[in-house]
């Protein structure tokens, strides 16, 4: 690679991004390694949202997954449409947020004010043990989608809020959706743990554990999403050090990624207010919203050699790195 940070992206719009050029050609030979920053809660706030536009518009952020029944998604909609170059995703919630559908057809998922249960484990328990739930997960997944692509948006890859979209019962609905939908990629919640407390080493146990049981559903989850001709990355961080993916961080994180597609995703805010705090007290918004912006870390993936990219430039090369 050249001295600079690769960021292609043909017909995407990246020509008026402060942050790298596009290439007049594809590269014969690609890059070993390539990263996709991510932001997820995309209509979670104002202050989320905004961050989200100015990352995207002068920095490293290639693409947001969209909460689609959260506090701020027509804003978040709105600028999805005035950011043709932001790749778009939906963040499909189940749990902590609100439904899409009226609790009358969703009676065993959520409360009668619409909302889905705060507990990880015992959902995650529940939809593995209650079988007669996965029609109404489905239904409302769909809805979820199909509320952005009312809007006349494009839709190139999926995740889930907490990573629920590798539960084992809810992972084959997910496939099942993005190969009906025609959404091309999904994330994989694969992250090297011994990396992530060599740079953030307090809490061990939780994020061994942590990083141990989903090591354990991507092996299985991996196969299926590829057998389905969907899109994945290698690798990932933000999992483990989840609302802390620093400028420190990151440029620590730069030289132990491994070769192959990492995505890299965070939750950056404008400034602080009332709406974000309850989803994640500890979270350093403004702190990720600085990295994404940082002349410092965007140099330091230059010297590196790696690529930024997103799912919708990998889906229109045919997922090829």
């Amino acid at each position: 690679m050249g001295a600079g940070v690769k960021d292609r992206g043909p017909g995407t719009g990246n020509e008026g991004r402060m942050f790298g050029s596009p290439l007049p050609s594809p590269f014969s030979h690609p890059p070993s390694k390539i990263v996709i920053f991510t932001a997820d809660d995309f209509g979670l706030s104002e202050a989320l949202n905004g961050a989200v536009a100015l990352a995207h518009r002068q920095g490293l952020l290639r693409g947001a997954s969209l909460m689609a029944a959260g506090p701020r998604a027509e804003e978040a909609l709105r600028l999805a449409r005035e950011l043709p170059s932001l790749c778009l995703g939906v963040h499909l919630t189940l749990i902590q947020g609100r439904a899409v559908l009226p609790p009358r057809q969703i009676p065993h998922l959520v409360d009668p004010q619409g909302r889905f249960p705060d507990h990880p484990v015992q959902v995650g328990w529940r939809y593995f043990w209650q079988p007669q739930v996965l029609p109404e997960i489905k239904g409302e997944l769909r809805a979820q989608i199909e509320t952005v692509l009312r809007e006349d948006l494009r839709l190139w890859f999926l995740n889930g809020h907490l990573n629920l979209q590798v539960h084992p019962r809810i992972l084959p609905l997910v496939l099942d959706l993005a190969r009906e939908y025609g959404i091309p990629a999904l994330r994989l919640p694969r992250e090297d743990w011994r990396a992530t407390l060599a740079l953030a080493p307090d809490g061990p146990l939780p994020k061994v554990a942590q990083g141990l049981i989903f090591a354990l559903l991507c092996r299985r989850a991996r196969r299926q999403i590829r057998d389905a001709g969907i899109i994945c990355n290698d690798q990932l961080f933000g999992l483990l050090n989840d609302g802390r993916m620093t400028e420190t961080y990151l440029l620590g994180l730069i030289p132990r990624l491994q070769p192959g597609l990492t995505e890299i995703y965070c939750h950056p805010g404008m400034e602080a207010d009332t709406e974000l705090p309850p989803w994640g007290p500890a979270y350093q918004r403004q702190q990720e919203l600085a990295a994404l912006l940082s002349p410092r870390l965007h140099a330091a993936l230059a010297v590196a050699g790696i690529e930024l990219s997103d799912f919708r430039e990998l889906s229109l090369r045919g997922g090829k790195l």
